[in-house]
C-alpha cells in the first residue's frame, strides 16, 4: 500500500513538471539575472556621472586656473567682456555669461570647454536615477564663506545623485559640507550656508553645488 502510495505521488510530481528543487534553482538565476541588470545600470549611470564631472565641472576649473596663471586675473570678476574693473571676487555684482567668460578665455589665447548638445559650454543635461532630467547651469562666483567657486545647479535644485557622487570623486566622501565640493540647500541665500546631503532623493529646487577654487 505504501508503495503505491509512493509511486502515484511520484508519478504526480513528474506529471506536474518542476520540482521544489528546479523551482528554487530558477528563481535563483533569475535573481542573479535581476542583479546583474540593477548592477549594470548602477555601472552606467556611475560611468555617466565622472565622464559628466571630466567633461564639464572639471574643465571649467581647469580652464579658470590656466587663465589666471597666464593673467593673474579671476575669470568672470568683470560681469563685462572689457573686464574694466577688478576686485578679484568672480560674479562681482552679477554672474558673468557664458558669452563673457568665452570672450575672456579667448582674448588671451586659452580655449573654453567643449559647447555642450544645447550649443553652449556650461550648460548640460543630466537624467538621474529616477528618470527625471536636469538642465545644469555652470557659473563662476564667489561668496564671504567660501571665495571663489564654481556653481551648479538648475531650475529644480541640484540632482542629488550627481550632487553626491560628485562629492565622492572630488573628496573621497559624500559628506556635503567639508572639502572642495559643497551642497548648498538654498542658492538664493546671502551669505551661502553648506549643509550633509539630505536622506531624500528628490532635490531641493533651490539647492545646489559649489566646487571651491584656489584663487
Amino acid at each position: 500500500m505504501d508503495g503505491n502510495k509512493k509511486s502515484t505521488i511520484s508519478l504526480f510530481m513528474e506529471n506536474k513538471g518542476f520540482t521544489l528543487i528546479e523551482m528554487a534553482i530558477v528563481l535563483i538565476i533569475i535573481g542573479v539575472i535581476i542583479g546583474a541588470v540593477v548592477k549594470g545600470k548602477d555601472v552606467i549611470k556611475s560611468a555617466e556621472q565622472k565622464r559628466l564631472y571630466t567633461t564639464y565641472a572639471r574643465e571649467w576649473q581647469v580652464v579658470y586656473n590656466n587663465y589666471y596663471d597666464r593673467t593673474g586675473w579671476i575669470l568672470g570678476d568683470d560681469d563685462s567682456n572689457g573686464n574694466t574693473t577688478r576686485d578679484g571676487r568672480a560674479g562681482d555684482g552679477s554672474l558673468a555669461s557664458e558669452a563673457n567668460l568665452v570672450a575672456q578665455l579667448t582674448a588671451i589665447g586659452l580655449s573654453p570647454p567643449a559647447d555642450g548638445p544645447s550649443g553652449f559650454s556650461n550648460i548640460r543635461t543630466y537624467t538621474d536615477s529616477q528618470g527625471r532630467q536636469y538642465t545644469l547651469t555652470l557659473q563662476m562666483d564667489s561668496d564671504v564663506n567660501f571665495g571663489n567657486f564654481i556653481r551648479i545647479d538648475s531650475a529644480n535644485g541640484i540632482p542629488m545623485d550627481l550632487g553626491m557622487a560628485w562629492d565622492k570623486i572630488v573628496d573621497g566622501t559624500r559628506d556635503g559640507d567639508t572639502g572642495d565640493l559643497r551642497y548648498i540647500p538654498n542658492m538664493g541665500a546671502s551669505p551661502l550656508v553648506d549643509a550633509n546631503w539630505p536622506n531624500n532623493i528628490n532635490p531641493v529646487a533651490t539647492s545646489g553645488a559649489i566646487l571651491l577654487l584656489e584663487f
